[in-house]
């Protein structure tokens, strides 16, 4: 995880100040490659910092206002500094959020997103967050310029998707196969790379290849990680009784889903869940409600279908 520090940028935006968390789907010629957009607006007790944290996710540009002093870290890192334009690469790991007040704005990429919008292969961004430099196939201060214009949240997606359309290009056969990948992750059945190979149709040498520069990790650390969320929230939503026969299938026992939560997490399942983390479960709802899903790494690819702009708001 390496940041470079990004100097201020030219302004900041019209918007209101005030604390809150929003989410919206992209427009449906969009779905398949961009899996939200969102802005979390902080504004803690004087002298206070917000401390947070984000789950493993699929990659995510983000544009900061305010104080700029936002600083990120993975288990056993240090604290790093945020820019003003950062992009957050895929990340295998939870990742630590401490912030003043301020405002970030993003837009979270699918696999697909990042093989259309970068000019570098995922794994080169993996477990990092850094000022994008020429990683992006558009210029993020152009974007950061457009937002600054911005008065109103509501305009947010709209800005997002004229922009995004405009440097889409053309759908190709690369973006079937990296959603079937991205769509068989998604399957508790797959057990193997091998089984995950046969059912999108390649062989396991390309598949590996594939998932290097399209999701960042290696196919076995991407089934991993998604059969490790699904057991994450399948326990916060269950009783605690009923915790152990709600893991994924996948895992030999409970102690061995504890194991894996020592990587993805840096703690046990049972630590974390206990942890005060209001923007981690603010963001689960809503995640819930506007998307679809409680994380991005989680979220159905083949979920088109127009969605309501303005989500659900519990400041």
């Amino acid at each position: 995880m390496t940041s470079s520090g990004e100097p201020p940028g030219a302004g900041e935006p019209a918007l209101p100040g005030d604390a809150r968390m929003r989410y919206w789907r992209p427009a449906p010629a969009l779905a398949h490659l961009v899996s939200g957009y969102h802005l979390y607006a902080l504004d803690p007790p004087a002298g206070e910092r917000q401390r947070d944290v984000f789950q493993p996710a699929w990659p995510s540009v983000r544009f900061t206002f305010g104080d700029g002093d936002w600083c990120v870290r993975q288990p056993g890192e240090r604290w790093q500094p945020v820019g003003k334009r950062s992009l957050f690469g895929p990340s295998s790991r939870v990742t630590w959020s401490e912030s003043a007040k301020g405002m970030t704005i993003g837009i979270g990429l699918r696999p697909r997103g990042w093989a259309r919008f970068s000019c570098e292969a995922a794994a080169i961004w993996a477990d990092r967050v850094d000022n994008p430099g020429r990683a992006l196939a558009f210029d993020p201060a152009e974007l950061e310029q457009l937002l600054i214009a911005v008065t109103d949240d509501a305009e947010i997606p709209e800005l997002f998707d004229r922009f995004l359309l405009t440097h889409a290009g053309a759908d190709d056969e690369r973006d079937a196969i990296v959603g079937a990948v991205e769509a068989a992750l998604l399957h508790p059945e797959l057990a193997s790379v091998t089984a995950l190979a046969d059912q999108v149709g390649i062989s396991a040498r390309s598949l590996e290849r594939l998932s290097l520069r399209a999701f960042g990790f290696t196919p076995k650390l991407l089934m991993r990680r998604a059969r490790f969320l699904r057991s994450l929230h399948a326990i916060a939503d269950a009783a605690v009784s009923a915790r152990a026969t709600a893991i994924d299938p996948g895992y030999t026992d409970y102690s061995h889903f504890v194991r894996d939560a020592q990587h993805f997490l840096g703690m046990s399942p049972q630590a974390f869940l206990k942890l005060d983390t209001p923007l981690l479960r603010q963001s689960l709802a809503l995640r819930r409600a506007v998307l679809g899903a409680p994380a991005q790494a989680l979220a159905d690819p083949a979920s088109t279908g127009e969605p309501p702009r303005i989500g659900p708001v519990s400041d």
